[in-house]
C-alpha cells in the first residue's frame, strides 16, 4: 500500500506541476502582447503628434516657420558703415546738444565727408566737426553758409556706448539722422518724415532664441523701401536728391530677453 500510495503522490504531484507549467507558459505569453500594444500605441501616438499644430497658442520655434527665409537675413555687405562723429571743439566725447548752426565748410577726407559747423551754445560759438561715411550715390545736399539745427549726443551707459545724430535744414528738413548703436526701440521722430517699421522677416522672435536680422521698411510719402542688417539702400527725397541709407545693424533676439539693437544712418545726398 505504501507503494501505490506514494505512486499516487507522485501521479498527483506530476499532473499539478504540468498545470501550473501550462499556465505558466499561457502567462507569459498573454503578458507579452499588452507590451507590445503599448510600443505600437506610442509610435502612433508619436506619429499622429509630430509635426501637427499646437492649441497652445505658443510662437513657433526656430526652423518651424513655414517657407525659406529671405537670402539677405544671412548675407551682408562689409562696405555698410554707419559710423559717424560728432566732435565739439575736437572733443567728440560725452555729450548731448541741441544747436543751431552754420555751416563753414564741407569736405571729403578719404571714405568720410566732414562738415565743420559753427553752432551757437546760449550765445557762445563753438566749433564742431560732423564726420559721415561716404555715400556712393552722391555728395551731402548741404552747403557752406547754410543754416542748421544739430542734435547730437553720446553717452556712456557703462554697459554698452550710444549715439545718435539729427541734422535739419531751416525749414525742418531732414538732412542726416542715424543711431549708433541703439538697444531697444528706435527713437521717436528722430527719422520723420521717414517712417521705420522693424519686421522680424528672418525667424521668430523670443527668448534664447538665435539672433536674427530685422527687415527695415522705410516709408517715405508713396514709396517704401526694405534693408536687413549689414545692407544699404535708397530712397527719392525729391528732385535730385536722395537718402543714402545705411543699416550696420539691426537685429532681435539680442543677448537674454528678445533685445532689439540697431546702427543706422540715413544723410541726404546730391544725385545729380
Amino acid at each position: 500500500m505504501l507503494t501505490v500510495h506514494g505512486l499516487r503522490v507522485r501521479v498527483f504531484i506530476g499532473l499539478c506541476c504540468g498545470v501550473l507549467a501550462c499556465s505558466s507558459e499561457k502567462g507569459e505569453s498573454s503578458e507579452t502582447a499588452p507590451q507590445e500594444t503599448e510600443g505600437a500605441t506610442e509610435g502612433a501616438s508619436e506619429g499622429a503628434t509630430e509635426g501637427s499644430p499646437t492649441e497652445t497658442g505658443e510662437e513657433p520655434t526656430a526652423g518651424e516657420t513655414e517657407g525659406a527665409l529671405p537670402a539677405a537675413c544671412a548675407e551682408v555687405d562689409p562696405a555698410v558703415s554707419a559710423d559717424f562723429e560728432v566732435a565739439i571743439d575736437g572733443d567728440a566725447g560725452t555729450h548731448e546738444i541741441d544747436w543751431p548752426c552754420t555751416v563753414d565748410a564741407v569736405a571729403t577726407e578719404g571714405n568720410k565727408s566732414v562738415t565743420s559747423l559753427t553752432c551757437d551754445e546760449g550765445g557762445t560759438p563753438r566749433a564742431v566737426t560732423l564726420s559721415l561715411p561716404v555715400a556712393p550715390e552722391g555728395e551731402v545736399a548741404w552747403a557752406v553758409g547754410a543754416s542748421v539745427q544739430l542734435n547730437s549726443g553720446s553717452q556712456d551707459l557703462d554697459v554698452t556706448w550710444e549715439k545718435w545724430i539729427e541734422l535739419r535744414g531751416a525749414d525742418d528738413a531732414l538732412l542726416a539722422a542715424g543711431v549708433a548703436p541703439r538697444n531697444g526701440e528706435l527713437p521717436a521722430g528722430l527719422f520723420a518724415p521717414i517712417v521705420i517699421e522693424p519686421v522680424t522677416a528672418c525667424g521668430p522672435a523670443g527668448f534664447d532664441l538665435e539672433v536674427s536680422s530685422f527687415q527695415l521698411d522705410f516709408t517715405l510719402a508713396d514709396q517704401t523701401l526694405s534693408v536687413f542688417s549689414g545692407h544699404r539702400g535708397e530712397l527719392v527725397a525729391g528732385a535730385g536728391e536722395s537718402f543714402a541709407v545705411n543699416v550696420d545693424t539691426a537685429q532681435y533676439n539680442e543677448c537674454c530677453h528678445s533685445e532689439e539693437i540697431f546702427a543706422l544712418l540715413l544723410r541726404r545726398v546730391k544725385t545729380e
